[in-house]
């Protein structure tokens, strides 16, 4: 018997009078999934968890939680809570009261009401500082609290809108780790909304991207980095190469360079995706090698990075090369410098040489 979906979108469609927020999307978010919608600003990713939540109606198509159609059905009826990234702290309460006001409104029984309250502040690891007011803490144990009063009503669902958002840099990537392993203790679905590739990698079971109002591609973490669906998933995960080309017979081809390393491509125009970790960057003189022209390089810790000119390419590659084989290949060389650039073909990614992120779109909708 198949699960039944904790969420599911079915042609869900959202529009502001001629504009087209959310082309028809069909999603399933897995019961205990961490499941991350990705996309830069504007593309319909907040407007998609609204209409989850219940504050947008879509134009059409059905929104079910756990099996049950909810649209139309008021937000404090469908079994979800949202945590926003301001937080929405009641400052004059005590960080145990704001955990516990959700609670009262249910009219939890008192003695329920403080186990479960205890046991959300100790899964966000601040039972001690449970007294205290919101002014009164970092910015990193504010957003722990505003998750335990998210959790600890033990909603189906828990909606997470770009929370780490007002954190600085390295407290957003400890709290990464942390809300992740807070989503696996709680066994949870959150459904969480970024712009931000490396959170998405860092803390989903599944990510769906998103580019003007469209769900371009859903997949693992490593799918998606490693199986873009096209031209505008690989260049908005991590850093790619992207070399227009033409294939003929399974041969694939770039302008001024020849054959190079790819396989699975259909007859016509294609785009090959190489990351810059997939490079192995040769001496000039090396057999087999793509001859290439240095024109930038540096040294970053623990990999050097290259840009290395091809062909006809407009744009460098670019080329992570690993400390010690960068400190052999590329420390004291000039720019300008000939080298050669090899990959496997296992590691080229042939695309449609149109990107699919085109849209009918009158206007763009921030979302």
């Amino acid at each position: 018997m198949t699960a039944v979906p904790a969420v599911a979108l079915r042609g869900v469609t959202k529009r502001f009078g001629a504009s087209v927020a959310v082309e028809p999307t069909d999603l399933d978010v897995s019961d205990g999934e961490f499941f991350s919608i990705l996309g830069p600003s504007g593309c319909g990713k907040t407007t998609i968890m609204r209409m989850i939540a219940g504050f947008e109606s879509p134009t059409a198509g059905t929104i079910a939680l756990d099996g049950r159609d909810v649209v139309g059905v008021p937000t404090r009826r469908r079994d979800l809570n949202m945590l926003f990234q301001s937080y929405a702290l009641f400052p004059h309460l005590s960080v145990e009261d704001n955990v516990a006001f959700e609670l009262r409104t249910q009219r939890v029984p008192r003695a329920e009401l403080r186990e479960r309250v205890a046991a959300a502040l100790d899964l966000v690891q601040l039972g001690e500082y449970r007294g205290r007011k919101p002014q009164e803490l970092s910015g990193g144990q504010r957003q722990r609290v505003a998750l335990a009063r998210a959790v600890v009503g033990r909603p189906k669902v828990v909606l997470l809108d770009e929370p780490l958002g007002a954190l600085d840099q390295r407290l957003r990537k400890d709290m990464q780790f942390e809300l992740k392993r807070m989503q696996r203790e709680l066994g949870i679905t959150f459904v969480y909304v970024t712009h931000d590739q490396e959170e998405a990698l860092t803390m989903s079971d599944r990510i769906a991207v998103m580019s003007r109002g469209r769900v371009l591609q859903v997949g693992s973490p490593t799918e998606i980095y490693d199986e873009p669906a096209n031209r505008f998933v690989a260049s908005f995960i991590g850093t790619c190469n992207l070399l227009d080309a033409t294939a003929t017979g399974g041969v694939v081809r770039v302008e001024g360079v020849g054959a190079v390393p790819a396989v699975g491509a259909t007859d016509g125009d294609v785009v090959v995706a190489i990351r810059p970790e997939r490079i192995r960057l040769l001496p000039a003189d090396a057999p087999g090698g793509i001859p290439g022209r240095v024109v930038e390089h540096a040294f970053l810790g623990d990999h050097w990075l290259a840009k290395v000119v091809v062909g006809a390419a407009v744009a460098p590659m670019q080329v992570q090369v690993p400390a010690a084989e960068g400190a052999r290949l590329l420390r004291g060389i000039e720019d300008g410098a000939e080298v050669a650039l090899d990959w496997s073909a296992a590691d080229a990614r042939v695309l449609p040489a149109e990107p699919a992120a085109s849209s009918t779109r009158t206007q763009e909708v921030a979302a």
